[in-house]
């Protein structure tokens, strides 16, 4: 025993630790643990709520603001702009975007995104909410198409986005006349689409016209239905008096495109979307029958052409059969003689086959040149000086085929009535000259006696003929101007002068047309100005439509 005080004895022994080694973990790194756990839950449920990253290039940033600016699709938020940086050359803007969750299937190269800002077009006003909130980013998903993360930004909104109701269709013209994208299209006077674009087909030849047709007016375009330019001011001048149409004031001003299906006893399908249709110049054209089926033919003119032109009418017995396409000059260097090639397009459906199987165009051509189908010129106004091209039957002209050496077959012709009167009064005063007047004439004043003699002379028997002759012709040549120039021209002058006189009556200074016509260019001038003015106003200052002035 040990002692611990004075008294206590020492007890100089130690007991021996016994050490334990516990082999479970301590409930003190179970903590961290589940923090780490909790901490990555929460990363991958971040990264998998976020919506894809991409990159839009604009020409410039007007109205953008990195961290501010939205992007909208129906006016509900989408995503939004993050930064906003310069190009490497300095010429675009990029702007890296965050999509929401879900719009990586929208994301295709034919996405379009565009700003909206406030701005009137065409007659309308867009974008009056930016005025408040600020300009944002436009979205039109197109689900269909490889997927893409970098878009170019439109320059302009776009007039009809993807998803909206109705039909495309492409009209095809010559030329843009006063189209523009934003043009109305009318049914009826009533507006029910626009213009969304246009471009030159492969060839370069014609424009494609594209227009959108709203639904459900878009059930409305049949497959022979025809569109035509109603822009501008339509006069014309009719035995009735003038007409006058247009549209309406906005086509007046921007242009127009307005089309009418033609009642007809056969049923038309309705067009599908994509569908090609010609643009007519005015409703006027859009009357006449269009036919596919075209053949081509060279005539050959030795006299004077002038005011022959292309797009001339080609007739028979009065009808329209085609028309003139080109016209060139020749210089045949072996007989040192000028020539000139007309080419004329026929359409053979123009004529309805009655009592027979269906014709073949050459072959049936064939059997008509052989009982005297011939091509001449004739005069189709007298004011202007226009010819045509006229496919008359002469009875008297000599034989003739259709040669078919070159490129297109050619038809035989005849000179212009003018030309046969004038080739007729030459030969006559030739024949004139010819005959011996003054030598006759010394016979009768030399004596009387002689006169037996002289009538009896070869001479006289000679210049008798030639009279007789002379005087047949003659005859001949009054019966053809009375018979195919007199009633032409005595109906041509009639017509004349019931024109000049409706076009005299019209324009009378105190006449009611005249009056009309002074009011109509003074309104024109005066909405042309007030629009012009409104325009410029509303592009400086958009936010008066609100406010006002």
């Amino acid at each position: 025993m040990t002692e611990t005080g004075p008294n206590w004895p020492i007890d100089e022994t130690f007991p021996e630790p016994i050490v334990e080694t516990r082999r479970s973990v301590s409930l003190v790194w179970l903590i961290p643990l589940v923090a780490a756990l909790i901490g990555g839950w929460l990363a991958l449920r971040a990264i998998s709520a976020q919506g894809p990253t991409i990159t839009i290039t604009f020409d410039n940033a007007e109205g953008l603001e990195a961290g501010q600016t939205k992007i909208k699709y129906k006016n509900v938020e989408v995503g939004q702009v993050e930064t906003i940086k310069l190009s490497e050359d300095l010429s675009d803007v990029i702007a890296t975007a965050k999509l929401v969750k879900g719009s990586e299937p929208y994301l295709t190269e034919s996405t379009r995104f565009w700003v909206v800002r406030a701005r009137v077009a065409a007659g309308e006003v867009y974008g009056l909410e930016t005025l408040f909130s600020g300009a944002f980013i436009a979205l039109d998903p197109v689900p269909k198409g490889k997927a893409s993360r970098k878009f170019i930004a439109l320059k302009k909104p776009p007039i009809v986005t993807t998803g909206a109701p109705g039909r495309q269709f492409i009209l095809r013209t010559p030329t843009l006349q006063s189209l523009d994208v934003g043009s109305p299209v009318y049914y009826h006077q009533i507006r029910v689409g626009q213009v969304v674009g246009y471009d030159l087909d492969e060839e370069g030849q014609e424009v494609n016209v594209k227009i959108f047709v709203d639904a459900p007016h878009h059930q409305r375009v049949r497959k022979n239905t025809r569109f035509w330019d109603a822009g501008g001011l339509g006069v014309s001048v009719t035995t009735a008096g003038v007409d006058i149409k247009a549209e309406s004031f906005i086509s007046l001003m921007i242009g127009g495109v307005a089309f009418e299906t033609p009642t007809s006893l056969e049923a038309s399908e309705p067009a599908e979307d994509g569908d090609i249709f010609r643009l007519y110049p005015n409703q006027q054209a859009t009357m006449e029958r269009t036919y596919t089926k075209k053949e081509y033919y060279i005539l050959y003119f030795d006299g004077s052409v002038r005011g022959l032109a292309p797009g001339a009418p080609v007739e028979l017995r009065g009808m329209k059969v085609g028309q003139v396409m080109d016209i060139r000059l020749e210089f045949h260097s072996q007989d040192g003689e000028f020539r000139v090639p007309v080419l004329i397009e026929v359409e053979p459906d123009r004529i309805d086959m009655v009592g027979g199987p269906p014709a073949n165009g050459n072959k049936t051509l064939e059997k008509l040149v052989e009982k005297g189908l011939r091509a001449q010129l004739k005069t189709a106004n007298l004011l202007t000086g226009q010819l045509l091209v006229d496919l008359v039957f002469l009875s008297d002209a000599p034989p003739a085929k259709i040669l078919h050496s070159g490129r297109y077959a050619q038809l035989p012709t005849v000179p212009t009535p003018l030309e046969e009167i004038t080739g007729k009064l030459a030969g006559m005063l030739d024949r004139i000259e010819k005959l011996p007047i003054e030598e006759i004439a010394d016979n009768l004043r030399d004596t009387v006696q002689g006169t037996s003699q002289l009538v009896n002379s070869q001479q006289f028997s000679e210049a008798a003929r030639s009279l007789k002759e002379v005087t047949r012709e003659s005859q001949a040549l009054m019966h053809t101007m009375n018979r195919d120039i007199t009633p032409s021209l005595s109906k041509t002058l009639e017509q004349v002068r019931s024109t000049l006189a409706t076009v005299e009556q019209g324009l009378e200074r105190n006449s009611p047309f005249q009056q009309q016509l002074n009011a109509l260019l003074q309104e024109l001038t005066t909405a042309s100005r007030s629009i012009r003015l409104l325009a410029d106003y509303l592009e400086r200052h958009p936010e008066a439509l609100l406010r006002g002035k």
